[in-house]
Parts: C-alpha cells; structure tokens; sequence
C-alpha cells in the first residue's frame, strides 16, 4: 500500500489519459472530455511532485499546494504522502 501511495499522481495521470484516449477510439471526442483529461494530468503531475516531495511543509506551503492542487485532489494527495512515507523519513530530508 506505501508504494501504492507513492505513485498515486501517477495513477491520476492514467486515468486522464484514458479520459483523452477512449473517447478517441471511439469516435466521441469533445472539449468536454479534453479538458477533463487535461485537468487530470495536470494535477496528476503536480500530485505526484507534491506526495514525492520529502520536505515536511509548513502551513503556507501547504495552502500554496492546497491552491495549486485545488481542494479535493489536495487531500487525496496530502494523505498519500502520509501514508507513502514514516515521519523518520520525513524528518531524514528535513
């Protein structure tokens, strides 16, 4: 599960680009379902930088993810980094 939650960016990744792909093969595409997909991997990328990133954060940095990230994909993110590294690892790289 730890390295489940390392690569949890990653996994939003995939599915905005199943967003973009399937539509596509089928024939379906709108912008409606472009930019879905480009939200998806847009945050998946900044997900995956921010659960990925070993310093601790204080409150600022983490309203400036929280901001970046929007709210909800925030929290998914936030609590995947708990879950992705001990608080000794954390407090290795600080």
């Amino acid at each position: 599960m730890k390295e489940l939650a390392k690569y949890s960016g990653v996994l939003v990744m995939l599915i905005g680009v199943a967003f973009l792909v399937v539509p596509f093969l089928m024939g379906l595409t709108t912008n409606t379902n472009l930019i879905i997909g480009l939200v998806l991997v847009i945050e998946g990328l900044l997900g995956h930088i921010y659960v990925n990133n070993m310093k601790k954060g204080t409150l600022v940095s983490n309203i400036f993810w929280a901001i970046i990230l929007l709210l909800l994909p925030f929290v998914i993110f936030y609590f995947s980094k708990k879950a992705a590294y001990s608080s000794q690892e954390i407090a290795a790289y600080n």
